[in-house]
């Protein structure tokens, strides 16, 4: 198989470490290694070769962390359009028989015998044809994640982020699976089942492909691909959709609470507190009567905030870039 690593992302969830020009996926806190680089790691005992689809402003960062060992290719985009297209492009650039392991970059996956036996599996049904999903297997009943509905390999339903009492539901039933976001397949199959579910998108991508150059995508040609996720696009729609579950160690890491018990607390002095997360590389951070909090310091910007809240720190950089806006706008 070869590994088509999707790297783009606003780096807006992990404010303020993470930023568009340094997204979650490239931020070294995970024992020193990024979310990247143990992508790459860890698919490496199953893949021969990669491709990484990625921005161009995070071209450099994405190299400097690239192991030199492994058969690493870029592919840039000026612009994301989302996973329809970024695969799409990836697709065009390989052998119609190419098997694709399609994995996004800022997941935390352990890669244990559970990962290798779904890995196999998902390539055994790819070879057949097949547009394979993974599934994880739910340990609760969250909100945050789209769920498959599935009766052994085949798939009943594509589930969109429910409220609480759905998701809970959806855990009680236990033939529901949190939606990961990787997949498997030929990429001949992907195409053809693009081509024929979503069109526009098939042929914008391919004159896209065709007008790029050294993997550079031109960005008149990435403004004329309509924005679309792979689901949305051909999981959703296609006849030859199978989903392999996968029950060992995963996270989207798409929070700061989904950090607790990932990475190290950096708090410098605790006294009378418990439950907090402190990200603040070489500052001195104390809590004094301080429970269930997150503390996130990098240069002028620090955010606090309470346990369960850190969904909300999108909202904080859209309510930034307003106030940036208007003052550029009061400047002119």
């Amino acid at each position: 198989m070869q590994n088509l690593i999707i790297c783009g992302g606003a780096g807006t969830r992990l404010w303020p470490i993470s930023t568009p020009e340094n997204p979650k996926q490239f931020l070294q806190i995970f024992q020193k290694k990024s979310l990247f680089q143990l992508t790459l790691e860890r698919n490496s005992h199953f893949c021969e070769r990669f491709l990484v689809i990625l921005g161009q402003k995070q071209r450099n960062i994405a190299k400097k962390q690239a192991n030199a060992a492994l058969n690493t290719n870029f592919m840039l985009e000026p612009v994301g359009r989302n996973t329809a297209p970024a695969i799409g492009l990836a697709c065009f650039s390989v052998n119609p028989e190419e098997i694709f392991l399609v994995s996004p970059a800022d997941h935390l996956i352990k890669a244990d015998e559970s990962y290798k036996l779904a890995l196999q599996k998902a390539e055994t049904l790819a070879k057949k044809g097949n547009l394979v999903t993974f599934g994880i297997s739910p340990t609760y009943a969250e909100t945050g994640y789209g769920y498959i509905e599935a009766k052994g390999e085949a798939v009943l339903s594509f589930c969109e982020k429910p409220e609480l009492a759905v998701a809970q539901s959806y855990l009680e039933a236990g033939n529901y699976l949190w939606n990961s976001g990787m997949f498997c397949f030929k990429a001949g199959v992907y195409l053809q089942e693009l081509s024929r579910h979503a069109p526009e998108i098939f042929q914008a991508c391919k004159a896209a492909y065709q007008n790029s150059s050294e993997g550079l995508v031109r960005m008149e040609d990435m403004l004329q691909i309509p924005k679309e996720s792979i689901d949305y696009a051909v999981m959703e729609k296609s006849d030859k959709v199978k989903v392999v579950p996968f029950a060992g160690g995963w996270s989207d890491l798409g929070s700061f609470d989904s950090l607790f018990g990932v990475v190290n607390s950096d708090e410098s002095v605790s006294i009378d507190s418990s439950n907090n997360l402190v990200i603040a590389e070489g500052k001195t951070v104390a809590l004094l009567g301080v429970r269930d909090s997150i503390v996130v310091a990098d240069g002028d910007n620090i955010l606090v905030c309470h346990k369960g809240e850190s969904q909300k720190v999108k909202d904080v950089c859209e309510m930034l870039a307003k106030k940036k806006k208007k003052r550029e706008a009061g400047s002119l």
